[in-house]
């Protein structure tokens, strides 16, 4: 039920309207059109005058002038078309016009009183299947073929294993039984035993971890190389071939220079000075003292 606000203009005559304030709309140029005095209005002569194009008011709705009639006006009612609350009168509460949902007459009627008018459509049959309509025992004759399977068109069922057509014989057929081995306890506790070659056998080449067994001794090939094959003291004799081949040639040994520090305990080492490090005018106070014109 929609229920009618308290506030604003009441459409129920039973009902009084509040009364409603608001703030003027009026602007200056409508204060300038108040009327003061005769002095005031002669100044405004022409001002208010219209132009060459005068405004016509349209003889159609409200005439605003007192010298046209206005014409008969008509609005569409604004009472509730359906039943409300304090509603006095069947005819109160009764649709208006147009309220009313009228069922469409084509198609299928819901209403029991009225009957269904016949419908048409268009057919859904393929050609494939036109053809297939039996006509006459003549027409049947020339599709004689047509549908059949053509050779090797048939699924031949293999003769081997059962037969789903109850006009053959299932020749006898077996399986491996299903029974579970080793049930026993002693034959249970034999599957857990390791067989012959699962035993982790430690090879016998090679270093041996087990203490009970010795290393077998191993040899290799040598990683001396011929340098150090000639430098090996045989006797005095292959000694002597050998001289001269480890000392250094002529010119090979480096002269040590004669400036400087003398490595050699035979050679003395020369004077050598440097410049001090103490810091210059430590005992002079006196420098410490500003000069002419240095003061502010």
């Amino acid at each position: 039920m929609s229920k009618r606000s308290m506030f604003g203009r009441q459409q129920d005559s039973k009902k009084s309207t509040a009364p409603a304030f608001g703030f003027g709309s009026s602007n200056r140029d409508g204060a300038a059109k108040v009327f003061l005095t005769s002095e005031h209005a002669k100044a405004l002569y022409g001002l208010e005058g219209p132009g060459p194009v005068y405004d016509l008011k349209s003889s159609v709705g409200r005439q605003d002038s007192s010298k046209n009639e206005t014409a008969p006006l008509f609005s569409f009612g604004t009472a509730d078309r359906f039943s409300k609350q304090g509603a006095t009168s069947a005819k109160q509460s009764a649709p208006g016009p147009g309220a009313y949902s009228a069922g469409s007459s084509i198609g299928k009627q819901g209403d029991s009183t009225k009957g269904n008018s016949e419908a048409f459509g268009f057919g859904s049959s393929t050609r494939a299947g036109a053809a297939r309509v039996f006509l006459s025992p003549e027409h049947a004759k020339s599709d004689f073929g047509k549908c059949s399977p053509g050779p090797s068109v048939y699924s031949g069922k293999s003769a081997v294993g059962r037969q789903p057509d109850s006009k053959k014989e299932n020749s006898p057929a077996w399986v491996f039984s299903s029974e579970h081995r080793f049930k026993y306890d002693h034959v249970e506790r034999a599957a857990h035993v390791p067989g012959a070659g699962q035993y982790n056998t430690i090879g016998s080449v090679g270093p041996q971890a087990e203490s009970k067994k010795g290393n077998i001794p191993r040899f290799s090939f040598g990683s001396s190389n011929r340098d150090q094959r000639a430098k090996v003291y045989i006797s005095a004799d292959h000694e002597k071939g050998s001289y001269g081949m480890a000392s250094p040639g002529p010119a090979s040994v480096g002269a040590k220079s004669s400036v400087g520090k003398q490595s050699n305990s035979k050679n003395p080492t020369g004077n050598a000075w440097s410049f001090g490090t103490s810091k210059r005018l430590v005992y002079q106070d006196g420098l410490k003292a500003p000069g002419p014109g240095a003061y502010d």
